[in-house]
């Protein structure tokens, strides 16, 4: 725990990942990559933040010079989509229309290469609404991100913004409505640390996690891989079939598959890793990295999960890129000690992260990967090198 809770911090992956100051006073944090669709984190900021980052902040330009042939194609394009996204756009106000009130402002916030993002206002109401709108179906966009969502909200535990409405358009498309939180930096850790315990001690809202079993509603995504949520009695097999060999078999690489074979030879399945402690279903957020943490009214607060039910301690396989220091930990562990083998079962929870990076991004995240697989492996005793790699 010592180790999960230093702040490391390694620079994000240098294809894919930009940071914009948009025209309303709002950042926008945009990831896309080969093999996934891209996600944006869009902050208010205040008007001092808007200062020290104009200050203190070069922001390069992202795209290369445009050449008149893509001028070209760009501008086909846009033809091409503007009339989807006003449709969607109309559909949006509609439902805010029939279920809120009328509509007084929209507010462009950004989007990425899967959605666009905007703020509404609407008459009569005591709070603004966050809407994502896509041209694809919501069960690929948006359906595991609302249960997911709603799933922690019913915790009762750390901020989570509030799910309104999740579906299609009707001509195609589909949208999520979320009340607008207005973010700000991190409030008190050790409060987060709490927080994230009684969201973890909270009773499960789905039936198949209270009744004992691991798993989700639904499949999701975790970053812009597929996530598998089966549900299944056995923690264990859960984690090695749906998590760790799911990666795997993505990675289809010789050594990454060698490697894991031994980690499961040597720990029995991975069975060796939880000896002497019982896990049960707690609703964890999945993807818990810094950009997926604020404050909001000095409440912390989480979004853009990958949630399933699962053991409490696979929340913390992100911790690397998490910055969870030893006030948030004393909070943590008022409520929830630390089990034995704790930083063994740490060593699994962060290689199905790593190995998701890997697929994502590739580049070192190769390295660490096999790295942890060694380590697994030597924790029956053995060596990775006991095998041709």
């Amino acid at each position: 725990e010592d180790r999960l809770a230093r702040d490391m911090r390694p620079p994000m992956p240098t294809t894919g990942w930009s940071l914009l100051l948009l025209a309303a006073p709002t950042i926008s944090i945009h990831r896309a990559g080969p093999l996934f669709p891209a996600r944006s984190l869009h902050v208010q900021l205040t008007s001092t933040q808007q200062a020290s980052i104009s200050k203190s902040h070069c922001v390069p330009p992202i795209c290369p010079p445009v050449t008149r042939t893509q001028s070209a194609n760009t501008a086909q394009r846009a033809v091409r989509h503007t009339a989807p996204r006003m449709r969607i756009d109309q559909d949006v106000e509609r439902w805010l229309t029939d279920n809120v009130g009328a509509v007084s402002l929209s507010r462009p916030l950004g989007g990425s290469g899967w959605a666009s993002f905007k703020r509404y206002e609407v008459e009569g109401a005591d709070r603004s609404f966050f809407v994502k709108t896509s041209s694809r179906p919501c069960d690929i966009m948006f359906l595991g991100e609302a249960l997911g969502l709603r799933a922690m909200h019913a915790s009762k535990s750390v901020r989570i913004p509030e799910v309104l409405h999740y579906g299609d358009g009707d001509s195609g498309g589909s949208f999520i409505v979320m009340e607008f939180l207005q973010l700000s930096g991190r409030a008190d850790a050790k409060l987060f640390g709490r927080k994230m315990a009684m969201m973890h001690l909270a009773t499960p809202l789905a039936e198949e996690a209270q009744q004992g079993k691991f798993g989700f509603d639904v499949p999701n995504t975790i970053g812009g891989t597929a996530q598998p949520n089966a549900w299944s009695d056995d923690w264990v097999a859960f984690f090695r079939e749906q998590r760790i060999g799911h990666q795997v078999r993505l990675a289809s690489d010789s050594r990454i598959s060698k490697a894991w074979k031994l980690a499961l030879q040597t720990t029995d399945d991975l069975h060796k890793l939880f000896d002497g402690i019982s896990v049960k279903p707690s609703v964890l957020h999945g993807d818990l990295w810094s950009g997926n943490i604020a404050s909001t009214g000095g409440e912390p607060t989480i979004f853009d999960p990958a949630t399933y039910y699962g053991h409490h301690e696979a929340e913390w396989g992100m911790s690397w890129c998490a910055s969870l220091g030893p006030s948030f930990w004393e909070g943590y562990r008022e409520l929830i000690p630390k089990d034995p083998g704790f930083a063994d079962r740490a060593v699994l929870y962060e290689l199905y992260h790593k190995l998701n990076h890997y697929n994502m991004f590739g580049g070192g995240y190769y390295t660490d990967s096999l790295g942890l697989l060694g380590q697994l492996a030597r924790l029956g005793d053995k060596k990775l090198e006991d095998v041709a790699l």
